[in-house]
């Protein structure tokens, strides 16, 4: 049952460290599952990819996965102990919002307009802003060059993948096509041209 313990350990610590919602825990996700060995940096790509695909908040997407993923790989016998995994997964990263807004709720609607809960929230922005660069910094890192940092520097990246992200960027930011028809159509070219 350690594995339990740990993975609702892990989920509960990103979930009340991460302010700013799915993309700022992305970096904290990743190094929590990388560096525990539960995920390599290519399945979190694929997790992530999915997690924002599928209904929901990413973080939850993902933690049930994970939870799943890594409870199924110590039990692989017995299937309902990975999906109670993937349960302690879900509930251990919602659990500190849920306590956040029903312990604090009534304290903020009180104080919110008070100097220092304003200049708290005025640090907070850039912070989250930072989180989201860093995620997509790291994300396209990871598609473009592999994930190797010095390979920025000395080889040109993956023309196939680049040619990708541009056209999905360009749709995304100067259409009003929607992101699901991006996200089906990089799919479908990604299954064609063997990304996946």
């Amino acid at each position: 049952m350690n594995i339990f313990l740990k993975l609702a350990y892990v989920f509960f610590k990103i979930g009340i460290l991460t302010v700013g919602g799915g993309l700022a825990m992305i970096p904290i996700i990743q190094y929590e599952m990388v560096s525990r060995g539960w995920l390599d940096t290519q399945q979190f790509l694929d997790i992530l990819g999915i997690a924002q695909m599928t209904p929901g908040p990413m973080s939850v997407n993902t933690a049930t996965f994970v939870g799943y993923r890594v409870v199924g790989a110590a039990y692989p016998q017995a299937l309902w102990i990975a999906v109670a995994g993937a349960v302690v997964g879900t509930l251990a990263v919602c659990a500190p919002s849920l306590l956040c807004i029903n312990l604090l709720g009534a304290f903020w609607r009180r104080n919110r307009h008070h100097p220092c809960m304003v200049r708290v929230f005025d640090i907070l922005r850039p912070l989250v802003t930072g989180l989201v660069i860093t995620a997509a910094a790291l994300l396209v890192l990871e598609c473009l060059w592999g994930g190797e940092a010095r390979a920025v520097l000395q080889r040109l990246p993956d023309l196939r993948a680049t040619a990708l992200v541009a056209a999905a960027f360009a749709l995304t930011a100067f259409t009003k096509l929607s992101p699901v028809y991006v996200l089906l159509g990089g799919a479908a070219i990604g299954a064609a041209l063997g990304f996946l």
